[in-house]
């Protein structure tokens, strides 16, 4: 696990290698052990190393027999042991013991891009071929490991973070408003764009390739669906509990210690159980929050869930409490490791990170477990709701039961972009823009429309089936979203973070299984639930789908309520130019009232608040606003 760095400029720049480095001190927390650098007439590569495989042997840029390839790589390759005998069988010559980056090294050699599809991991890497001058970038996946490139004039700038892109000197630091806009209407940015203007993301799933004459761009890998109609239950979860075992065997191979992380949930417990019986040394991390006058929200606490699996593995367990003002000490620097404001209350993912960090250098998380084993039963029924609404005639439940062997319907067809886009479409809906945003904003911003993405999205996937959509949209945008939280808060600390239910076997296996082993609209994760009963309490494996995260619709309307108010006064609001005040006033009012819960809008301002006074946009540090404006 580390960063990585590089400028591809074809000659045109005698200083490449000095920018490199400063790209790559920029990013000493993503890799404090060791650095590297390398460099070539054509391109200059960097590389900052968190040591956690052949910790001897391990270093980068990582060199074929002769010097011609380069490799400089972030993330881990599970099966590389395997792709080694092959490769040595071939030919090879390998001078590490077993490290994964070598075989990127020979495995380049020996397929080219065909390597891409044979890599079970996560990863983001640069190949340096001195004999083609060819530069060839890829990106796992499901982009699990991110990739930031920029153009500025005829120069290629490449980086594990924006912050390395602007170290270069190359790449200016603006805003892209219409990258701000887009966050705002999704609480997420889709299709590589950035909020920082001129520098996007190579796509997951994805590889660029680039000569002094041309450049491809290709797609190794995307979802396919291949669902087996006849597959039973008993024979899918029997076949998830043998591919999940082999996936955390995978996962836990490491020359450092490795830790889990236990929310309490169904992922995150089933991880725990499997590593500990494999290693009686994993220790579980669990985040806890200070519930003291907190309302309903108060079962986002999983307590009792982990630690009745803490109690029945006899697992040595950390609880991490978090007060109620956590939020005010920790969103500056949570938005500042981010890079840019992103989904869900990430500061105390921030947190929890931190914590683990002070103790390991690999964590496992149950991030991805929901996406493509149909956990967001939510999400499901909402779409089949919304489908069936509007038919004119509804078979009796009774019958559909008799007829499907389950408990609700399955819409058969509809225009799922009604349903997509009033999932995707917050915090602020298509219908408030115009009074949400000051007009010179949009003016700035430019036409961007959600709904021209989702129509993409559905264009894109290869199936007809509604739940098949909804699932390949998920883990193209929200699943990428957690993706990059999870990667950015953990290299903040120095920590890997490892998600074992995205392992290619999991992924493959999952995308083969029918709906009904799935989930039926009611009940998530079935198949999920059978395949891992026997490593987890009965009340694990039976809980109802519960979201990671702090209570924080009680929390904004108690002890957060200054900070808030203070933040998102009016005057505050108007000074940036982006927003109406009187809009934000309205949402603030709406949920400290209890008239609505408007967690969405309010972590995104409160997360773009302290984007722009990090890096000085839309006004930088704006004053702070007396009694009255507030």
């Amino acid at each position: 696990m580390c960063g990585i760095a590089g400028i591809l400029h074809f000659g045109r720049h005698d200083g490449a290698i000095a920018c490199v480095k400063r790209m790559a001190d920029a990013m000493v927390h993503r890799g404090p052990d060791d650095d590297g650098f390398w460099s070539d007439s054509d391109v200059a590569l960097g590389f900052r190393r968190l040591a956690i495989v052949d910790l001897a042997a391990g270093t980068q840029p990582m060199p074929n027999e002769d010097g011609s390839v380069q490799v400089v790589f972030n993330g881990e390759i599970y099966n590389h042991r395997e792709l080694r005998r092959e490769l040595i069988a071939a030919g090879h010559q390998f001078k590490s013991d077993h490290s994964d980056t070598e075989t990127i090294v020979h495995g380049y050699e020996q397929w080219s891009t065909g390597l891409l599809g044979r890599l079970n991991g996560m990863f983001a890497f640069a190949v340096w071929d001195a004999s083609k001058r060819k530069l060839l970038l890829a990106r796992d996946r499901l982009g699990i490991k991110p990739l930031y490139i920029s153009e500025p004039g005829r120069n290629l700038v490449f980086g594990s973070e924006t912050g390395a892109l602007h170290a270069s000197g190359l790449v200016e630091k603006r805003a892209d408003p219409a990258g701000v806009f887009e966050y705002f209407q999704q609480q997420n940015v889709w299709g590589g764009r950035s909020m920082f203007a001129g520098v996007s993301m190579l796509q997951p799933g994805s590889f660029l390739e680039i000569t002094p004459y041309n450049r491809t761009a290709g797609q190794f890998w995307d979802i396919r669906f291949d669902r087996r109609p006849n597959l039973s239950l008993g024979d899918a979860s029997e076949a998830l509990t043998a591919t999940l075992g082999h996936a955390l065997e995978r996962q836990l191979a490491a020359d450092v210690p490795v830790m889990t992380y236990l929310s309490g949930g169904i992922d995150s417990s089933a991880i725990t159980a499997r590593a500990h019986k494999q290693d009686p040394n994993v220790r579980a991390y669990t985040c806890i929050f200070d519930l003291e006058g907190v309302g309903v929200d108060r079962f986002v606490d999983e307590r009792e869930f982990s630690r009745a699996v803490a109690r029945e593995l006899k697992i040595e367990q950390v609880e991490l409490e978090l007060p109620q003002d956590t939020l005010i000490h920790t969103l500056r620097p949570t938005i500042a490791a981010l890079e840019e404001p992103l989904m869900g209350m990430a500061y105390v993912n921030y947190c929890i990170a931190r914590r683990v960090a002070a103790d390991s250098k690999v964590v496992l998380s149950g991030c991805g477990g929901d996406e493509i084993v149909g956990g967001y039963v939510g999400r499901y029924s909402f779409v089949r709701n919304q489908l069936n609404a509007g038919r004119p005639f509804a078979m009796p439940r009774g019958l559909f039961d008799k007829i499907l062997g389950r408990k609700s319907p399955r819409p058969i067809a509809g225009d799922m972009t009604v349903p997509l886009f009033a999932l995707y479409g917050f915090p602020v809906p298509e219908a408030d823009i115009a009074a949400a945003f000051t007009a010179g904003f949009l003016r700035a911003a430019g036409g961007y429309r959600m709904r021209d993405s989702v129509n993409a999205l559905l264009a894109a996937c290869p199936s007809a089936d509604p739940w098949d959509q909804l699932m390949y949209c998920d883990a193209k945008t929200y699943l990428h979203g957690l993706l990059v939280v999870e990667d950015k808060l953990s290299m903040a600390h120095s920590l890997e973070t490892r998600v074992p239910l995205l392992d290619n076997e999991v992924i493959d296996l999952a995308l083969t299984l029918p709906w009904r082993v799935l989930t039926d609209g009611d009940t998530g994760k079935i198949a999920f639930r059978e395949a891992i009963r026997s490593w987890v309490p009965a009340i694990v494996a039976d809980k109802p789908k519960m979201g990671f995260g702090p209570p924080d619709a009680s929390w904004y309307r108690t002890t957060l309520q200054p900070f808030i108010r203070q933040t998102l006064a009016p005057g505050r609001i108007a000074a940036r130019g982006v927003f109406q005040p009187a809009y934000v006033a309205r949402a603030i009012e709406e949920h400290m009232s209890e008239t609505a819960n408007r967690l969405p809008i309010i972590w995104s301002l409160l997360s773009f608040d302290a984007w722009c006074e990090i890096h000085g946009f839309f006004g930088g540090n704006v004053p702070e606003c007396d009694a009255k404006s507030r």
